[in-house]
């Protein structure tokens, strides 16, 4: 008597459950946009007479970890990117308000481009890169200016609308090197971060 059943075509082989968790290359390029997110937190570019304009490069590193490794990894970078670029180059109190925003400039995509995701691929990279950029200028703007206005402005009697008046302007511009920046190198980056 054969241990194996009549009909061998009705048994299916049996499918590899899929890993729950970051994998060690995700968690290594995690790791690596972190500390790259960090480095664009402490080093900004000064444009203008003094300090009229100062351009911060950190959505980059945070909107790549989200789009190409998911929205825990987006948050994460973006999250300790702020942190430890806080504690390495300290520019003031850490604020809670601009750490969770920092840490939604990787959720964000993440989700997004998670939406726009069949069968392991991103069906309309583009749109969602579009739509990523403009969510993180519309949340995340908003809860700096929030937060900065929680801070520092409150009590010196300047309006939540005076500090809108005055940051959105130059953040819109920030914002706009930026989206630029990933724009024209996503392409890359999507063939580079692969997992």
């Amino acid at each position: 008597m054969s241990d194996y059943p009549e009909n061998s075509a009705s048994v299916q082989p049996v499918k590899p459950r899929k890993r729950k968790g970051l994998t060690a290359k995700a968690l290594a390029y995690t790791a690596l946009l972190t500390a790259i997110s960090a480095v664009c937190n402490i080093y900004t570019v000064y444009f203008g007479a003094g300090t009229s304009l100062a351009v911060s490069f950190t959505y980059i590193p945070n909107f790549f970890a989200g789009a190409f490794l998911g929205p825990f990894p987006g948050f994460i970078c973006g999250l300790f990117g702020d942190l430890i670029g806080c504690w390495i180059a300290p520019k003031g109190d850490i604020n809670p308000i601009i750490l969770l925003a920092s840490g939604l400039l990787g959720l964000i995509p993440g989700i997004v481009f998670r939406l726009f995701r069949k069968e392991g691929e991103v069906t309309r990279p583009l749109l969602a890169s579009v739509i990523s950029l403009i969510a993180v200028l519309a949340i995340c703007t908003v809860l700096n200016t929030i937060g900065l206005y929680l801070f520092y402005f409150k009590g010196i009697g300047r309006t939540l609308e005076a500090v809108f008046a005055l940051r959105m302007p130059k953040q819109v511009l920030v914002w706009l090197v930026n989206a630029v920046i990933i724009l024209a190198i996503r392409v890359p980056m999507g063939k580079l971060i692969k997992l």
